[in-house]
């Protein structure tokens, strides 16, 4: 015998199922009520079973009906969401793609990848926008953006993250600076240092991570706010108010009488890095491309950032 059932004769049962009465499922249909009872006995007929009691005391489910409602059901959402899915990638051909990148470091150090999304998709509006990580997070979350490459330790609830790449940072200190001699510059160098760090509303994450670790290895140096801009941050650097730890992407930001050393010792479990964030349960058609551009589609220039 043929298995195979009309997709339709599933839907007229479940509208029955629901009203116990043709002429009300009827009308639910937007059928008469003589071909709903034609269907149904056509289903019948087809599973060899009665799946409803007629009788003066009206229309019930018998226990084979009783049990193939909740399967029918569940057939009839997969059903819709195929059709979804389907109707997606039909509209797929246009529309609007936007990243985000954090503003902590160097757009240099961003995988290059949306010039190479613009060619394959080239009907879609895909555009990029530079925020701090915590904001990105939100945009995300709120739908006004599709997927953003934030700091790592970013706290992210929600979202999926994928840590792509991460190194210890670099300090930066005037050129006159006595530590600027050495060749990397560990805890006990920088003690006594006034360090240069960000206000924690900007990534509360990362200043949990790193004040945590600062803790565990016993580093405490005077921090006082950090300048949101690179250039004036390197300005105040460069006229001996302080050092910074910066990523790395930075130290292609040229400044005079500002020189970049790496970290050294137990400092150098400090990590600043890019990891891609956005919502699986919301994908654009892109979004999949769009990752597989990031991890290999094209090879990223660098990827340190906080």
């Amino acid at each position: 015998m043929d298995n195979a059932i009309d997709l339709r004769l599933f839907r007229y049962f479940a509208v029955l199922a629901e009203t116990l009465h043709f002429g009300r499922a009827a009308r639910r249909l937007h059928i008469s009520q003589p071909p709903l009872t034609r269907q149904i006995k056509l289903l019948e007929d087809v599973l060899g079973v009665a799946l409803f009691e007629r009788g003066k005391a009206g229309v019930s489910l018998t226990q084979a009906g009783a049990a193939f409602l909740p399967e029918a059901r569940a057939t009839l959402r997969q059903a819709d969401k195929a059709v979804a899915a389907a109707r997606a990638w039909r509209d797929a051909d246009s529309g609007q793609f936007v990243v985000g990148y954090t503003t902590v470091f160097d757009r240099s150090a961003i995988p290059d990848v949306l010039d190479a999304l613009r060619e394959r998709f080239p009907r879609w509006r895909i555009g990029s926008k530079g925020k701090h990580s915590i904001a990105l997070v939100r945009d995300i979350a709120n739908g006004v953006m599709d997927a953003a490459f934030i700091g790592l330790h970013t706290a992210a609830p929600g979202l999926t993250v994928l840590p792509l790449e991460a190194e210890p940072p670099l300090v930066a200190l005037a050129s006159t600076h006595r530590l600027a001699r050495k060749r990397a510059l560990v805890p006990a160098d920088l003690g006594d240092e006034t360090l240069f760090w960000f206000e924690r509303r900007l990534n509360p994450g990362y200043d949990d991570y790193a004040r945590a670790l600062f803790d565990q290895i016993g580093f405490h140096p005077r921090m006082t706010p950090e300048p949101a801009d690179h250039h004036v941050l390197l300005g105040l650097v460069a006229e001996g108010q302080g050092v910074a730890l910066i990523p790395a992407s930075l130290r292609h930001v040229k400044r005079q009488g500002v020189v970049y050393r790496p970290v050294g010792g137990e400092l150098r479990r400090l990590s600043m890095g890019i990891a891609l964030a956005y919502d699986a349960a919301k994908p654009s058609p892109l979004l999949a491309p769009f990752i597989a551009l990031v991890q290999g589609g094209i090879e990223p220039r660098a990827l340190p950032a906080v």
